[in-house]
């Protein structure tokens, strides 16, 4: 749900940004935040505050969901907008890490969950080290993936691209891989793409040709599929149907996932791990 929420932030943000009036006049982007806002309130809120309780953080939150339906309502300086946007997908952020934390400590486990695989152990340990936030979004995928009732996967797929996307910038910043000789920029890119960064990773590790294609293949086939699943558009009359071939599309997504955090977080059998282009 939280992924969800961010990721209509981030539509509404581009939209916003790429508009040239000083102030937002388009009707539909007031209504996606709107739309956004209520999502928050009806489900997002309730959540949160049954594992974080009303915190004073937490009520300031709601005060800029608030402030964010205002602007919606009258005519207000785009900027105003980008800036009440950036402010409550960072707030949001961080209550999702602290959320998902909330949840470790009443289990007793430091995943949150206690029928994990070993693999998702180590893999969880590693990412906790030195990237929460990609944690936090693994731990949520799997958290969905073991819930019953869900009726969309779409946030399923982005938490656990977002995982992965979180994981190559930590460990190939956009400077460093630009400043790598013959690097080039793909088509219609301004930054490295998920696939660059990756390739960059093994290099510098003097991974070989073979082992980088693997990894840069399962990386394009994991934001391919994501981005399908995110754009899929279902019918009352085939929903189940569709749930269901979501769900199995995002295990695809994990297993690939899942190759790729063993092979960049260095993540050994005997559970430790080697040190990191950072260290």
């Amino acid at each position: 749900m939280i992924r969800e929420l961010l990721d209509r932030l981030d539509g509404l943000h581009t939209r916003i940004r790429r508009g040239h009036a000083v102030n937002v006049n388009d009707r539909e982007a007031k209504g996606e935040a709107i739309a956004i806002a209520s999502l928050y309130f009806s489900q997002c809120r309730k959540m949160l505050t049954k594992g974080l309780g009303d915190d004073k953080n937490l009520l300031s939150h709601d005060e800029n969901w608030q402030e964010l339906i205002r602007l919606a309502h009258g005519n207000n300086a785009r900027r105003t907008y980008l800036k009440a946007i950036k402010l409550l997908r960072r707030e949001l952020t961080d209550f999702n890490v602290a959320h998902l934390s909330h949840l470790s400590e009443q289990s007793g486990d430091s995943s949150g969950l206690s029928d994990l695989a070993p693999a998702e152990k180590l893999i969880i340990k590693t990412l906790e080290l030195s990237i929460p936030s990609a944690a936090a979004s693994y731990r949520q995928a799997l958290l969905d993936l073991r819930g019953t009732e869900r009726l969309s996967y779409r946030g399923t797929a982005s938490e656990l691209r977002e995982s992965l996307r979180e994981t190559l910038d930590h460990l190939a910043p956009d400077q460093d891989v630009m400043g790598k000789a013959g690097f080039a920029l793909e088509q219609g890119q301004t930054k490295p793409t998920m696939k660059q960064k990756a390739q960059y990773i093994l290099v510098v590790r003097g991974r070989s040709k073979t082992k980088r294609m693997v990894a840069e293949k399962s990386i394009e086939l994991v934001d391919t599929l994501a981005g399908e699943i995110t754009r899929a558009i279902y019918n009352q009359a085939s929903l189940a149907t569709h749930v269901e071939a979501s769900r199995l599309e995002v295990i695809k997504i994990k297993r690939y996932v899942d190759a790729v955090f063993f092979d960049l977080l260095e993540i050994s059998d005997n559970t430790q791990t080697k040190s990191s282009l950072q260290s």
